[in-house]
Formats: structure tokens, sequence, C-alpha cells
């Protein structure tokens, strides 16, 4: 995938870069605008900590990301623990591990998305085209042909060339 290198933004810049998307999984989270606002600040507050431990910058966002994704599940959390606390009838908190349950998968695939989204960026051009026609328009391997103007087989070794070294990276980067 390449070498380390040192992270060379400051928090402020940070701060700058990302709090638009801290604040977005919060609230895709949460659904409530002040308490997208308490993730976002409990977000930094965590990330200023722990910023020594970010060893390579291009993955910084991923890391706030997964940072601001359960900083907003563990508020969900405590808010199901308060709320159980004072209602007599748990039966309607039935919904609430449901929706727990789906947030938790939602921000799993944000965060997956998010980091093949960078995979696919460091494929070559060639393969890059093919396979964010395919994934991210959903077109089919002969409609990427006609479009690039390419022999339909030469579309499909892209694509399978492609989809073995994204599945290398990953591999790589879950096993670490």
């Amino acid at each position: 995938m390449g070498c380390l290198k040192p992270i060379t933004i400051s928090f402020e810049e940070m701060y700058e870069q990302y709090h638009k998307l801290v604040y977005q999984i919060g609230y895709r989270i949460i659904r409530d605008a002040a308490l997208a606002e308490d993730i976002l600040q409990e977000t930094f507050l965590k990330a200023f900590k722990k910023c020594h431990s970010v060893e390579d910058e291009s993955k910084i966002g991923s890391w706030l990301s997964s940072i601001a994704a359960r900083t907003a599940i563990d508020f969900l959390r405590k808010e199901k623990r308060l709320n159980e606390t004072i209602v007599e009838d748990i039966e309607p908190w039935k919904h609430q591990d449901i929706r727990l349950e789906l947030v938790e998968n939602e921000v799993e695939a944000l965060i997956l998305k998010t980091e093949l989204k960078k995979c696919i960026l460091s494929l070559p051009d060639s393969q890059q085209e093919v396979m964010i026609l395919r994934i991210q328009y959903g077109m089919k391997e002969s409609e990427i042909a006609e479009k690039l103007q390419l022999n339909p087989a030469t579309v499909k070794t892209r694509i399978y060339r492609a989809r073995k070294y994204l599945r290398e990276i990953i591999e790589l980067e879950f096993s670490a």
C-alpha cells in the first residue's frame, strides 16, 4: 500500500478539514442537531488526546469517522440506559435496539465505503475508471465498454484485476 508518511497537518487544520464530516456522521446516527454538536466536540476531544497515534495522514478521515460513529453509538446507548431507568414499560425500547443495530451496520458500511473509495483511487487510471463506473454508477460491463469505447473483454479484465487488487488491500488492512 505504500510507506507510512508522518502527519504534517495541525490539529486546527484537521478540525477545519473534517468537522463537517464528523458532524454529519453524528447527525445521521443521532438525528438531533444539538447532540450531533456534542458528538462533534467529543470526537475532536478524543482525537486531540490520541492524534499522536496517527501514523498515516491519508487515514485521518477514516480514523475520525470511526471515532465519530462510535461516539454517536455510545450516546445512543447512554440515552437508552437513561430512558430505560425512567420508563416502566420496556416494550417501546425494542424498537430502539433494532434502530441501534441498524445504525451500527450503517456506520460500518459507511466506514467500509470510505475505505473502498480510497483504495479505488489508488488503482491505475484505467482500472479506476471502470470501477467507478461499475460501483458508483452501477453500469454493466457492456455499458462501460460502450461508454469508454473499449472491447468488452478489456473492461472485464480491468474489473477483474481491480477487484483482485482491492481484495488484497482489504485483506491486508483487516489482517493487520
